[in-house]
């Protein structure tokens, strides 16, 4: 098992761990507030990143508009994965007739606690293998997705038929990568351990988003 600990970085930087806030009703309503905070703050900033505003953008403001864009990513990718919803497969068995994602096991009662930073992979699979299994029941012609999600592998494009019913609720992270791509290429240098949350933010959701099969 591995765990994805770029989220808690940002928990961490924001004050938004499970060491601040260890209720995890309070907890995930902070952090949804913190993420509303940051996209608006993007929100004025990234349209000037084109040069099309007067005062022209500055370097300070560029960079601020890096950083609200990293963390509110990885702050969606918390709310959308990190909930505790375990699995050891990304796709349904269905080898007794109906679809069935298989419950991973903790190893620890903490290990899989929701909102808490740590993405564990079995999370992220626990979420993409219900999302297949809904998308799946719902197929017009489940055999021929069978026989294509029989071939498929993590990083390869999920088929059609169920590319938009898995991957639409996480498209959102797609659009903040396309605009953290361009704050980044703005900017003349991003280096050193202050931009790090940056750098590993970027990794964390590209490697998430191309894993679950849902890239463009």
């Amino acid at each position: 098992k591995k765990d994805d600990v770029s989220g808690l970085s940002i928990l961490n930087i924001l004050r938004l761990s499970v060491n601040e806030y260890d209720n995890d009703t309070i907890r995930t309503t902070k952090i949804k507030a913190s993420k509303n905070y940051l996209d608006s703050a993007s929100a004025l900033l990234h349209p000037c990143i084109s040069d099309n505003c007067t005062p022209p953008i500055t370097t300070d403001e560029i960079l601020l508009d890096t950083f609200a864009l990293a963390f509110a990513m990885q702050l969606n990718q918390l709310i959308l994965y990190d909930n505790a919803t375990a699995s050891n497969d990304t796709v349904p068995d269905n080898s007794s007739g109906i679809f069935v994602c298989d419950n991973a096991t903790a190893r620890t009662a903490s290990e899989l606690r929701a909102m808490d930073g740590h993405l564990w992979t079995a999370e992220r699979d626990g979420i993409q293998c219900n999302r297949m299994k809904t998308a799946i029941a719902a197929a017009d012609n489940q055999t021929a997705v069978l026989l294509e999600l029989a071939t498929w592998k993590a990083g390869q494009r999920l088929p059609p038929a169920i590319y938009l019913p898995v991957c639409e609720p996480i498209l959102s992270l797609t659009s903040y990568l396309d605009n953290l791509t361009e704050s980044i290429n703005k900017l003349t240098t991003l280096s050193g351990d202050n931009t790090k949350a940056i750098t590993d933010a970027q990794t964390s959701t590209d490697n998430l988003t191309k894993t679950v099969g849902c890239v463009e």
